[in-house]
């Protein structure tokens, strides 16, 4: 039994020495969508991981904090996310997004958006496209959260349409 457990704790000693090379395997990301009642405006906050950032922006060499740090890092950002992310309305009319700013926070890029809360809100169309260009099994988990209703759209591997959200029949 001593032997066991002896091997048990070293293969786990072990897989946390190595995780670094293996614990980021999984694309995705995650973009928060909902009203602030203080500005009334649609806030659109995207977080994927820095590093996939980078390299979707071709800076894989550089630190996304660094980066993000820089008022061309700042534009890249903005840049990428408002060319990757887009939402349309009940009728299908594309948003115009606002680009707000990002930051790096740990191992996550935060980039954020703001836009007019549209005057019909039965439904929303979603296409985020985030890092789908760069990485084949990327998956961005879209919530959209109105009048304390929450929706979710998912687009990945072999879901790469726009999907409609709907909040009223």
């Amino acid at each position: 039994m001593r032997i066991r457990s002896t091997i048990l704790t070293a293969l786990a000693g072990l897989s946390l020495l190595t995780a670094p090379s293996w614990a980021h395997r999984m694309h995705a990301g995650v973009t928060e969508i909902a009203v602030n009642e203080r500005t009334q405006e649609l806030e659109i906050i995207h977080r994927i991981y820095g590093h996939d950032l980078m390299e979707a922006l071709d800076r894989t060499g550089l630190d996304a904090a660094t980066f993000l740090a820089t008022p061309e890092g700042l534009a890249a950002a903005g840049t990428y996310a408002g060319e990757t992310f887009r939402m349309a309305d009940t009728d299908g009319e594309l948003l115009a997004l606002s680009y707000v700013g990002a930051e790096a926070d740990g191992e996550f890029a935060w980039i954020y958006f703001s836009a007019a809360i549209p005057a019909q809100q039965a439904s929303f169309i979603v296409d985020n496209d985030l890092l789908a260009e760069t990485f084949d099994d990327q998956v961005m988990m879209t919530n959209l959260r109105f009048n304390s209703a929450v929706r979710t759209a998912m687009q990945g591997p072999g879901r790469r349409a726009p999907v409609r959200v709907r909040f009223s029949d």
